[in-house]
Formats: structure tokens, sequence, C-alpha cells
């Protein structure tokens, strides 16, 4: 009888377990975005960490989110699979993230946004037992902390002398630092 009751018991216990496990690596990464220090993008130094808030400019590409087939610059979507009707943990994850490259803006300029996959850490659009996902769309407030590449802007004058008119600034992910995002 005890055995019945305490069963029960367990396996709600193991489920919220995952349940905040899931979580805690978006809570955490949260955390880390609030904390840092904002840098307008005018004050951008190259090779440093940066974190920048602005609006999601349109780049070269838009993506379809694979859930909400919505219009973005990037998604996150993760898929759990279960074993047959189990609610359990799941059998097997399978995440898709994408980003196509775009501009942040701020009152002092803009920068490309440009990684292979970003961390998206803003709350879900769409979500279920099943499956979540996050986007960013164009015209969305952002905080997003990066690496930044400055790269000069050469201009081939008449004479074939090159002259430098100033510098484009991107923020690109690392192996040590992964772009991070939030809506801001």
């Amino acid at each position: 009888m005890l055995v019945a009751l305490l069963l029960p018991l367990a396996a709600g216990s193991v489920v919220l377990g995952w349940v905040w496990l899931r979580d805690h690596d978006s809570r955490r990464t949260r955390r880390v975005l609030r904390r840092a220090r904002v840098t307008q993008v005018a004050n951008l130094v190259d090779g440093k960490l940066a974190c920048v808030v602005g609006i999601v400019e349109r780049g070269d590409d838009e993506l379809t989110a694979m859930v909400t087939h919505k219009s973005c610059v990037a998604y996150d979507t993760t898929v759990y699979f279960f074993r047959g009707q189990s609610a359990g943990f799941p059998e097997r994850v399978e995440v898709e993230r994408r980003l196509s490259p775009f501009f942040v803006a701020d009152a002092s300029g803009r920068v490309r946004v440009d990684a292979a996959a970003a961390a998206l850490c803003n709350a879900p659009v769409a979500r279920s037992e099943r499956y979540e996902e996050r986007i960013i769309e164009v015209g969305a407030r952002i905080r997003i902390v990066g690496s930044v590449v400055r790269e000069p802007v050469l201009d081939d004058g008449a004479e074939h002398s090159y002259r430098e008119l100033g510098s484009t600034a991107t923020l690109v992910g690392t192996a040590k630092y992964p772009l991070l995002i939030d809506l801001e």
C-alpha cells in the first residue's frame, strides 16, 4: 500500500527534476545577459566581448521557424522524443538552431550579427511536453552578447591607392564565448 502511494510521488519528482534541469540553463544564461554591461555600437572594440541592445534589422535572408512557421532571423527548436506514451525522461532530444546574418541597430549605429548558431534565451513562442521553439523576429528589441570583429572599409580610389573609410563591426560567437540573444 505504501509503495503504491510513493511510486507516483517518486515519478512526479523525477519529471519535475527533468523540467527544472531543462530550464535551468536558459535561466542562468539570461542572468549573464542581464548583468552584462551594454556597449554602444559606435564604441565596439575589436576582439572584445560586448553586449549590445538594439532593434533587429533584416539581413540577407530570413528563415522560417520549424514549428510556428513564422518568418525570423534566428530560431531554436527542441523536440523531445519519448518511448511510447511515457511522460518520463525523453528517449532522444533533437535541437535545431539556425541564424541568418542580420543587423542590430542602436542610437549610435548598427552592427552585423553572424554566427552558425546562437543560444536564444527568450521565452518560447511555442511549447508543449514534446517541443519548444524560440525565435527572433525582425523589429524585435534584443540584448545580444558576442565577440566583436572589426574590419576596415576600403575605397579603391582612381589612382588605385586604397584608403580606409572607417570600419564595420560584426558580432560573432566563438567556441569559448557563444553568441547569446534575449529579448529586451
